[in-house]
This record gives C-alpha cells, sequence and structure tokens, in this order.
C-alpha cells in the first residue's frame, strides 16, 4: 500500500508550437520582407528612370545654350565687316571657316572674295545678335532663329544705315562642338539712312534636307 506522499507526480506537459502555426508564421514573415523588397526594387527601378530622364533633359539643355552661342557667334562673325582692321577678311575667312561645316566651306571663301572687294573700297558693317531661340531639336541637329541688328556704311555712304536681318542657322554636333551648316535669310528691316543701301552681306544657303524643320 502506498501512502499520498509516494504517488508518482505526473511532470507538466509541456507546451510546443505546432508546425502548421510556424509555417504560418514564416510565411507572413516570408511576404512582408518580400513586399519591403519589391517596394525597394520598385523605388530603385523608379529613381534610375528620373535620374536617366533629368541627365538626357541637362544634356539637351547643355546642347541648347552651346548650339545658341555658337549660332549668335556665327552671326556676328558673318555680319561683321571691318575695313580697318581686317581689309583683306583673312580674320573674318579663319573665324567663319572654324564656325561651320565641310558643306559651308566654299560658300565662305566665295564671301571672302566678294567682302574683300567691298573692304578695299572702305566699306563696313557690324552685327549684333539680339533675341535668340531655339526652334528644333533633333538628335545632334539644331535651328536656331537669331536676329540681327546691323550697322554700317557703303562704299562712298557718308551716313551709316541701320537695319536687321532674321535668320535661322542650322548646326549640327561635330566631335563635341556645334558647327553652322545652314543659313537663311527670312527678313529683313532697313532702318535709318537710305533703304539696304548697298550694306555688304551674306547671300543665303538653302539648308540640307536633313535640317531640322522649324518647330519640330
Amino acid at each position: 500500500m502506498t501512502t499520498k506522499d509516494e504517488k508518482t507526480t505526473t511532470p507538466p506537459r509541456e507546451r510546443t508550437v505546432r508546425l502548421p502555426l510556424v509555417a504560418a508564421a514564416a510565411a507572413v514573415v516570408a511576404v512582408g520582407v518580400g513586399g519591403l523588397g519589391f517596394g525597394a526594387v520598385h523605388f530603385a527601378t523608379a529613381r534610375a528612370d528620373l535620374d536617366k530622364t533629368a541627365s538626357v533633359q541637362r544634356a539637351q539643355q547643355s546642347d541648347r545654350d552651346a548650339a545658341l552661342k555658337a549660332g549668335s557667334d556665327f552671326l556676328v562673325t558673318a555680319y561683321t565687316v571691318d575695313a580697318e582692321r581686317d581689309k583683306g577678311m583673312d580674320k573674318w575667312n579663319t573665324a567663319m571657316i572654324a564656325a561651320t561645316t565641310d558643306t559651308l566651306k566654299d560658300q565662305v571663301r566665295q564671301t571672302k572674295a566678294m567682302l574683300s572687294l567691298l573692304t578695299e573700297a572702305d566699306a563696313s558693317m557690324t552685327g549684333a545678335v539680339g533675341d535668340t531661340a531655339v526652334v528644333s531639336q533633333n538628335d545632334n541637329l539644331i535651328r536656331i532663329l537669331g536676329v540681327v541688328k546691323l550697322t554700317g556704311k557703303a562704299p562712298g555712304q557718308a551716313d551709316p544705315t541701320a537695319g536687321s536681318v532674321t535668320e535661322y542657322v542650322d548646326l549640327m554636333k561635330v566631335n563635341g562642338a556645334w558647327k553652322v551648316f545652314g543659313y537663311k535669310d527670312i527678313g529683313s528691316k532697313a532702318g535709318a539712312g537710305t533703304p539696304d543701301a548697298g550694306l555688304p552681306g551674306l547671300p543665303a544657303t538653302t539648308p540640307t534636307p536633313n535640317a531640322p524643320a522649324p518647330g519640330r
């Protein structure tokens, strides 16, 4: 006969976590982590796209700024005839050759010969670029519009003549630099003095077929 104290005490039952509960918890954690991962990838992709777009826009703006400067410099040079300091138009020719592409170099040389005759007769002209704008941009082609204010004296003219011309200037990017390959006078306006009083100027070229069309 056993006493009460001698009775075997049943050990406490251990609590166990059932496998289905562990699996469910793991699944929840996995879904949460997976969701965070997807969100991070999506954010990184969106950020990369935004960075790429911003980089492209900065490059395009940089090209526009550079083309506007190159086109403006071209117009100032083209419409400056200095009978006093450049009678043979050699400086003019050097600057124009540097500013243009091969398609215009023959035109520049021919114009130099004509302008040299005018400087020998003491003709003079200066050009100052006023308003400019980019009207089209396509890959490595840009067309700008510029208004050039002109003052000058034709041979034998006592008083200077003032006027203006509006030009399309077509540029292409050559080895990182913007060069003029075509230009066209789309309007002129005479000011003081005799209208169009024999001011020396450049004959317009016809932009090549691959030039960007205005407004495109």
